[in-house]
C-alpha cells in the first residue's frame, strides 16, 4: 500500500493515456493504459499505471494500491548541483515557510512525463533529475542578467531535505498560446510577434542562450494579448551539443529535432546541436501558423514524419555519392599504379 492517502482523483495527475492493443491474448477489444503521478505539497512523488479501461472506471482503492513512492534520487537534484555537470550555484528561494503565493508565483516540478521509461522495467538512472538539473542551470544564467518583459522570471529553488524540488518562477497571467485562440481569443499578430523576437534577441545576444523549443505549448498569452516565453528545459548555448533535455517537435526546422549529421556519425548518435537558427525558424513558423491556427501537436508530427524521412534520404544519398566518389578515386589510382608498373 502506498504511503499516500487518497481521498478523491483529483489527488493524481493523469500523465499518459495510451489507447494499447494486447497482442498477446486475442480479447476483442483495447485496453487503456493510465500513467499516474502527483507531486505532493510534501515533495514527494508517488506512481503507478491502471490497465484495462478509462480511470474514471476504477476505485479510488485500485489507485491507491497502484501508487509507490518514487525515491527522491531520481527525480530531484542535489543541492550543490555537481560542479562538473552544471558549472553553476544554485539561488535557493528566501523562504519556504509557507508555500508561495499562486497568484504572483508558479512552482516549477521535474518534467516527470518519461519516468515511465526509467520505472518499468527499472532501471538505475536519475535522468529526471539530471535534466531538472540543466535546467536550472539554464534559469541561474538566465536570472544574471536584466529581466525581459516576455520571458520568464526566476526567483529561485525550492529546496528540501538537500534536494532540489523546485523552481520558483514568476506566475503568467493567462493560457498557453493554442488554449488562448481555442477560446475564440485573437492576438495582434505583428506587435506579438515583434515582442517574441525582442526576447529571443535578448536570449542570444545578451543572456547567451538558444531557446531551441519555442512552440504555442510554450508561449504563455495575458488576457489583454501579451506574449511571455517560458520553460527553458531545452536551452544551451548556441553550437552546444543537446545531452541533457530535447526539444518537443519540429517547430525549429529539424525533423524531430535530430541532426542527420551526428545521427549517423557517432559519437552523438543523433543527439541535436543547439543552434540559433532553431528559433529563428519556429519564429518564422509561427508566423504563417497565427494566419491558420491549427491544432499544433498534431501537425507537428504529421511533419516530423515527412521531413524526417524526406531529411535522413537526402543524407543516405549524399553518403552514397561520396561512397562512390572514394571508390572511383580508388579505381583511377589503381589504374594509374598498374600502368606506372
Amino acid at each position: 500500500m502506498s504511503e499516500l492517502i487518497i481521498t478523491t482523483k483529483d489527488d493524481v495527475v493523469c500523465l499518459v493515456t495510451t489507447d494499447i492493443k494486447d497482442s498477446s491474448i486475442v480479447l476483442g477489444a483495447n485496453y487503456f493504459r493510465w500513467v499516474l503521478g502527483s507531486v505532493r505539497e510534501s515533495d514527494a512523488l508517488y506512481w503507478g499505471k491502471v490497465m484495462g479501461g478509462p480511470v474514471s472506471g476504477h476505485t479510488i482503492e485500485q489507485i491507491q494500491k497502484a501508487l509507490v513512492r518514487v525515491s527522491d534520487e531520481r527525480i530531484f537534484p542535489p543541492l550543490p548541483i555537481p560542479w562538473w555537470f552544471a558549472h553553476t550555484s544554485v539561488t535557493v528561494a528566501a523562504s519556504w515557510d509557507v508555500e508561495p503565493d499562486p497568484d504572483a508565483y508558479y512552482l516549477k516540478r521535474p518534467w516527470i512525463v518519461n519516468l515511465e521509461e526509467e520505472l518499468d522495467p527499472p532501471k538505475q538512472s536519475n535522468t529526471v533529475a539530471m535534466w531538472f538539473a540543466h535546467e536550472i542551470k539554464q534559469l541561474e544564467r538566465l536570472a544574471r542578467h536584466p529581466p525581459h518583459p516576455n520571458l520568464v522570471r526566476y526567483h529561485g529553488c525550492r529546496v528540501r531535505h538537500g534536494r532540489i524540488t523546485g523552481a520558483l518562477l514568476g506566475r503568467v497571467p493567462g493560457d498557453e498560446l493554442w488554449i488562448y485562440l481555442q477560446a475564440g481569443k485573437t492576438v495582434d499578430k505583428d506587435p506579438f510577434l515583434a515582442a517574441l523576437a525582442s526576447a529571443v534577441d535578448h536570449l542570444h545576444n545578451v543572456i547567451g542562450l538558444v531557446h531551441n523549443d519555442i512552440h504555442p505549448g510554450n508561449i504563455m498569452v495575458s488576457p489583454d494579448g501579451v506574449p511571455t516565453l517560458v520553460d527553458m528545459g531545452a536551452a544551451y548555448p548556441d553550437g552546444e551539443e543537446m545531452t541533457q533535455a530535447i526539444a518537443f517537435g519540429c517547430w525549429g526546422g529539424d525533423p524531430l529535432d535530430m541532426d542527420p549529421e551526428t545521427y549517423y556519425d557517432g559519437p552523438r548518435m543523433g543527439s541535436p546541436t543547439s543552434r540559433k537558427s532553431r528559433d529563428l525558424a519556429a519564429l518564422k513558423q509561427l508566423h504563417a501558423w497565427l494566419d491558420n491556427p491549427v491544432d499544433p501537436w498534431d501537425t507537428t508530427i504529421a511533419r516530423q514524419q515527412v521531413e524526417m524521412a524526406a531529411c535522413f534520404v537526402e543524407v543516405g544519398n549524399k553518403r552514397s555519392r561520396a561512397a562512390a566518389a572514394r571508390r572511383e578515386a580508388s579505381s583511377r589510382a589503381a589504374e594509374h599504379d598498374e600502368a606506372a608498373a
